[in-house]
């Protein structure tokens, strides 16, 4: 198994993107942590169905916004796994409200809400993370393909991501040799975000995909596996696009 005896934290694990990246990870011999600020009913599901296929996890509560929150999440995550080998920064805030606002529409709070969970929270988790890592470990940051090329939609959702980024490069260098940094920057999957989309739109977005179709959840999940283990163990500060050619448009 590519993680064995691996200890992995996934935040926004419950659900989409985030709860593929953990079964994926318990499948290939690692512990871990899946963590939502939801109640039980949303970690639950992940945590029993890595359990029911023979995989090691538990369920961990924190808003990754809330400083005392993510203090609280990584005492957990050494009491009860003594370290952390690998971090996934999958939490993010998706608000199908800010997604097509006209510029004038676009208010200052929208910013703190989006950049407090997808910007800071990365940071948050980075800086608890480093303390308990070890030579050998890395931190799985995500992104996506708006904040490298531009779009119409998504403004202050790309430009939280645009910061991920530049974090990525910062920590890379900062936490060199001990511990890699890298990002996924991901186009157009199947998750909820879908859903906020009319057939017109959907239509729009699938032929703007030269591989003509969305990205699926296990798919970046293999992405996420390859850069938390070994195999990319010469590979750090980089910004690897998922996205089917999306971006060369």
């Amino acid at each position: 198994m590519r993680l064995a005896d691996k200890r992995a934290l996934v935040t926004g694990s419950s659900q989409g993107i985030g709860a593929e990246v953990a079964k994926l990870f318990a499948k290939e011999g690692a512990t871990v942590a899946v963590n939502h600020r939801g109640g039980r009913a949303h970690r639950e599901p992940v945590v029993d169905a890595i359990k029911r296929s023979g995989g090691k996890a538990f369920a961990l509560h924190a808003d990754v916004s809330d400083p005392d929150s993510v203090k609280r999440m990584f005492g957990e995550v050494k009491d009860r796994m003594g370290g952390l080998d690998i971090l996934v920064n999958a939490a993010g805030l998706a608000d199908s409200a800010l997604w097509s606002l006209k510029l004038d529409d676009v208010k200052l709070e929208m910013w703190k809400r989006v950049f407090a969970v997808d910007t800071f929270g990365t940071f948050l988790c980075c800086q608890g993370a480093a303390k308990l890592m070890g030579r050998g470990s890395s931190i799985v940051n995500v992104a996506s393909t708006p904040a490298l090329v531009g779009d119409t939609d998504g403004l202050v959702y790309a430009s939280a991501k645009g910061a991920v980024i530049s974090m990525t490069r910062m920590l890379a260098k900062m936490l060199a040799p001990r511990t890699r940094v890298n990002c996924m920057a991901f186009g157009s999957f199947e998750t909820d975000w879908v859903n906020w989309l009319d057939d017109d739109q959907r239509k729009s977005y699938r032929e703007a995909i030269p591989l003509g179709r969305f990205g699926k959840p296990p798919e970046a999940a293999k992405l996420a596996l390859f850069l938390g283990g070994e195999e990319s163990s010469f590979i750090t500060g980089q910004v690897i696009i998922i996205d089917g050619g999306e971006a060369l448009r």
